[in-house]
């Protein structure tokens, strides 16, 4: 298995006694296998629960814009912050995965850090935000006159 796999047949050995793995036609007596839980039992809670936190009426659009204001703004605050303390962020990463060869969490955390993909997010916020605000805008003075004028017209013939 480890040729097959080009990696080290101590790496196999640890990971199998790590994951309690077991070789075929060998069975393990001290714990006889479950029975999978049904997904019904399992995701009924969740859904109970996401119908209590559901507010009464659905949000409005001033409402929505609001929130993503100040999602936004927030987002800019925490971006600030970021950037400011980068050095120590990084710095706790490494300090925290000292040791460890752990090269996927390692990843994960810069990304996480990652400018360029909280700027993204911030950006599309951005974006959805303003088509919301200029869906939700009433019509300005001339838009209401020039309304007004499309429909006085009909029916004078």
């Amino acid at each position: 298995m480890a040729r097959w796999y080009n990696c080290d047949e101590k790496a196999i050995r640890l990971r199998a006694k790590a994951g309690g793995w077991l070789r075929l036609g060998q069975e393990n007596s001290a714990a006889p296998p479950r029975a999978p839980q049904p997904l019904d039992a399992l995701v009924a809670p969740i859904v109970e629960r996401l119908h209590e936190m559901a507010p009464d009426e659905p949000a409005q659009t001033p409402d929505i814009v609001e929130q993503a204001r100040r999602v936004a703004l927030r987002m800019v605050d925490e971006l600030e912050i970021m950037t400011g303390r980068r050095g120590e962020l990084e710095a706790l990463i490494d300090e925290a995965l000292a040791g460890k060869d752990n090269a996927k969490q390692r990843a994960s955390l810069q990304k996480a850090l990652s400018l360029s993909d909280r700027t993204m997010v911030l950006q599309n916020i951005a974006l959805a935000t303003k088509t919301l605000a200029d869906a939700h805008v009433p019509a300005g003075k001339k838009a209401a006159a020039a309304e007004d004028a499309k429909t006085d017209g009909l029916g004078s013939d």
